[in-house]
């Protein structure tokens, strides 16, 4: 069975890639050559990193970048690339980015110059919840899916029960294996599904979020379910399947006609801030009203 690397690096040999990958590993050099070999697929067709260097359309950046170099190289960007082809930019240990480059990184990942690709390396844990929600995250010496697999079919879980749920749970064993054994989480992950939805078509989920307003946990849950809807779209506009929330393709296929990069950038603010504020003493209610106002402002204008 190939290795979760392999089934990454098979996506990118195959044409099936998105504009921003965030690749973290235990070993955070495994990471960094993954990237460089997933770089030279992009600019090369093959995997011999050895003509990265010398070639214009390869960036090679690090975290301890300064704003202004990062503003030079975001410049370049948007030139036209070498020979017409892809470019491929790799930034390492982006967790220790400061918040003035983190801005301008964002700007790029929402609206990425075409044919441009950015493959992100770092500590998981310490990588902004801005960043990771941006980007297709690869684990990589971690339960990968094949294994959260394996886990659901030694509780029960059918073969085709076992694939469904492992996406929903975004590589997440114990989401996965709660997602199996609880009707109630399920439940959970349906209205904040259907809460989402509803904010995309500019209504107000006020009875929703009232249910919530005093279970801060499970509100929690919620936004990161609704977090894996915004990761569906932004496939969605890559050209890519549905990943996370398979069982809503035909409603979410549904609304990604008008929205951008940016504007799902926006909504994935709004609901990183909400989290943000549950991670405090917040009003639980409170803060999912807030949200739900903020995001009613920035979709109903581009509803009409």
């Amino acid at each position: 069975m190939a290795s979760l690397s392999e089934k990454f690096l098979n996506t990118i040999e195959f044409g099936n890639s998105v504009h921003g990958y965030l690749l973290v590993s235990p070993d955070t050099e495994r990471s960094f050559e993954l990237a460089q070999t997933a770089a030279a697929l992009l600019l090369f067709g093959n995997r011999s990193i050895e003509p990265l260097k010398l070639h214009p359309d390869y960036f090679e950046l690090d975290g301890s970048i300064k704003i202004d170099e990062l503003r030079s190289v975001r410049n370049e960007l948007y030139k036209q690339t070498y020979e017409e082809k892809n470019r491929a930019v790799i930034i390492k240990n982006v967790h220790i980015m400061n918040d003035n480059a983190v801005n301008a990184m964002l700007k790029m990942l929402e609206e990425p110059p075409d044919g441009t690709y950015f493959l992100l390396t770092g500590v998981e844990q310490r990588v902004l919840p801005t960043i990771r929600s941006r980007c297709h995250i690869v684990r990589i010496g971690s339960n990968d899916h094949e294994n959260i697999i394996k886990q659901l079919a030694s509780i029960g879980a059918s073969p085709a029960d076992a694939s469904r749920i492992e996406k929903m749970a975004f590589g997440d064993e114990k989401r996965a294996i709660r997602l199996y054994n609880d009707g109630a989480y399920r439940d959970l992950r349906k209205n904040a599904i259907s809460a989402m939805l509803e904010l995309l078509d500019g209504k107000s989920p006020f009875k929703w979020a009232k249910s919530l307003a005093k279970d801060r946990d499970n509100a929690v849950s919620c936004i990161e379910f609704m977090l894996g809807v915004c990761h569906d779209m932004n496939r969605l506009l890559s050209g890519l399947d549905i990943e996370s929330n398979p069982d809503y393709s035909f409603e979410i296929n549904k609304r990604i006609k008008g929205f951008t990069f940016s504007q799902i950038g926006i909504i994935i603010d709004l609901l990183v801030e909400t989290l943000m504020k549950l991670a405090t003493n917040a009003n639980v209610g409170l803060a999912l009203d807030s949200l739900i106002v903020k995001l009613n402002s920035e979709i109903i204008p581009r509803s009409n």
